[in-house]
């Protein structure tokens, strides 16, 4: 993938450092026909992220969103932004998606749950920080903090954010700092008193699941893997014969928003299976397979109420685990011995072990999983 900036040509795919994708930053910021290139940095699975620590991670995504931001946040880039509130983790990242919203031709309830989120995994964690400053801490520019920038934003939804005064008048009993209540009620006055639209709107939660068909190839037949017991088999020998939904996570993974959510999730899904009399698999495979270990990976189910079982498994590859992340496509980069990014990602296998749905940069939603299962069954 090449860029011709106007004086040269520009391979994205071999950007291979943070200095370099600053560079790449200044050079088309401003430049509509770098946000395919933009996007294609803010991949997961990015040779940038290769290495790196996690801190660099959020500076580059940071910087990639609000170029992509700097005129008018594109369509296309809100998978990302929408993803990283939903997430939610580090102070400045999360203010620069909330910010990036606002620089979408129009308010949309489709925002408000992601800012909901958003307001819930950050609030604790409302850092001093400044949007103009590269990373966030230090330098000049007006102080603010991502829960600010979060009101802000519900603030310019107006009436299309009205579905959020019910979590938003309790927060007003919970803030002590004066400052963010006036952030606050001026939030809640404008949601309240703007006209409605004449149609109003509802959050598009529809094509959630990405419907695709990806045939298992041979090589991952011959793939070994180990399950929370310690048995080791071949892939098929678990996975063909029913639909399975398939997650991703590890242990060492430090956002709430993520990895201990979606094996929470989990969890949730097989309740409502069996409860449906429903023989369909479930399979978590670590990200992480030489450190998580059958020991942690049991712990790991128990700790977010996920249940295991022969139908119900936590998994690691014992070998070629990068032809695993090739079939499915895992949106997933490693810094050094551990991950240091990654989105959020479920699948649905049919009962020969190829790819017929995938989720990507959102929630596991059960309801979603099971009526795409349901199709399967006919």
């Amino acid at each position: 993938m090449k860029i011709d900036s106007g004086t040269v040509v520009v391979d994205v795919q071999a950007i291979r450092s943070e200095a370099e994708v600053i560079d790449f930053i200044q050079r088309g910021q401003g430049d509509a026909s770098f946000t395919p290139y933009f996007l294609a940095l803010l991949e997961e699975r990015h040779p940038v992220y290769a290495g790196v620590d996690s801190a660099t991670v959020t500076r580059i995504r940071g910087s990639l969103i609000q170029a992509l931001a700097y005129r008018a946040l594109p369509e296309t880039a809100l998978p990302f932004v929408l993803a990283e509130l939903e997430s939610a983790f580090d102070p400045w990242l999360t203010a620069v998606a909330a910010t990036a919203l606002r620089k979408r031709p129009e308010p949309s309830a489709q925002f408000v749950q992601p800012l909901l989120e958003a307001i819930l995994y950050i609030r604790h964690r409302d850092d001093l920080i400044r949007l103009d400053t590269y990373g966030g801490y230090g330098g000049n520019g007006e102080p603010t903090t991502a829960l600010k920038e979060i009101l802000r934003t519900f603030a310019w939804l107006g009436s299309c954010g009205r579905s959020a005064l019910p979590r938003l008048r309790e927060l007003a009993g919970e803030l002590k700092s004066e400052n963010l209540r006036s952030d606050l009620n001026k939030a809640i006055e404008v949601l309240e008193t703007q006209p409605l639209p004449e149609t109003e709107e509802e959050a598009d939660r529809s094509l959630a699941i990405i419907r695709l068909f990806q045939p298992l190839p041979y090589e991952l037949t011959q793939l070994r893997l180990q399950d929370q017991s310690g048995s080791t088999f071949l892939l098929p020998d678990f996975f063909r014969g029913q639909p399975t939904v398939v997650v991703f996570f590890f242990t060492r993974c430090g956002n709430p928003a993520k990895c201990p959510l979606t094996i929470s999730r989990l969890g949730r899904l097989q309740k409502r299976l069996k409860d449906m009399g429903s023989r369909v698999r479930t399979a978590a495979i670590t990200y992480d397979p030489e450190y998580d270990d059958p020991r942690r990976l049991t712990q790991y189910a128990r700790s977010w109420g996920a249940q295991v079982d022969e139908n119900h498994r936590f998994l690691r590859t014992l070998d070629n685990h990068a032809l695993l992340r090739e079939f499915f496509e895992l949106g997933v980069s490693y810094g050094g011995t551990s991950v240091n990014q990654h989105q959020l990602e479920a699948f649905v296998l049919d009962a020969e072990c190829s790819i017929v749905g995938a989720v990507r940069r959102r929630r596991l939603d059960a309801s979603e999983i099971i009526a795409e299962i349901a199709e399967l069954m006919v």
